[in-house]
């Protein structure tokens, strides 16, 4: 009698514990709009490049409360097409660009401004990729893009029922460092580019609580 008795207070203990946490995955559309500033060199000479980009997508995401701590760990991962980029004061064509994929992670900071609605904060780093492939003289050549990303956040969670939340919010991503490589069969070519700018995006979509 005992036995049946002590698993079913253990069951509730882990029922209650996980009721009374914060944390949540879910799916968010984005939007994003930003300007850098990329400097290289070409032999001696040195180059400085203005150029915009707006990007749209789809991240999931989540946030993780170790218990009923106020302090977590936010991750996402998704994938972004560019809709419009200029280079200058020229626009380019941006049909054929490929996808740019991400994945982040941030220390979090909740707050619970009532019963159905809290705020997180958090701050982080992102990593994003673009891979391109084309073909010169009969070779296959891929051009890859990896970036480096300080980002800082802020989400707005509206509870809809006991399990889903309407999740919206603003991100700003701070470049850090951008990376340029060549490949060619056995051959490959790197290029570090000093970059400077920013992203801003927001984001809204639905979390359901674990």
């Amino acid at each position: 009698m005992k036995k049946p008795l002590l698993l079913i207070s253990l069951l509730s203990i882990a029922l209650i514990s996980l009721s009374a946490s914060s944390s949540w995955i879910g799916v968010q559309g984005f939007s994003s709009h930003g300007n850098k500033t990329t400097t290289y060199k070409l032999g001696s000479a040195e180059f400085k490049e203005e150029s915009s980009t707006i990007l749209s997508g789809v991240n999931i995401t989540g946030s993780i409360y170790p218990g009923d701590s106020a302090f977590g760990v936010g991750l996402q991962i998704g994938t972004a097409k560019m809709v419009k980029a200029t280079n200058g004061s020229s626009e380019e064509d941006v049909s054929d660009y490929p996808l740019t994929w991400n994945g982040g992670i941030s220390g979090l900071y909740r707050l619970g401004a009532a019963d159905s609605v809290a705020l997180e904060f958090g701050i982080g780093l992102l990593s994003e990729r673009m891979t391109k492939a084309a073909n010169s003289s009969g070779s296959e050549v891929i051009f890859t893009l990896d970036s480096l990303g300080l980002i800082t956040s802020a989400n707005l969670l509206v509870a809809l029922s006991d399990n889903l939340s309407l999740v919206g919010g603003i991100t700003a991503v701070s470049n850090l460092h951008t990376k340029g490589k060549v490949t060619s069969g056995n051959l490959a070519y790197d290029k570090d580019f000093k970059t400077s700018g920013y992203a801003l995006q927001g984001q809204v979509g639905v979390g359901f609580n674990l």
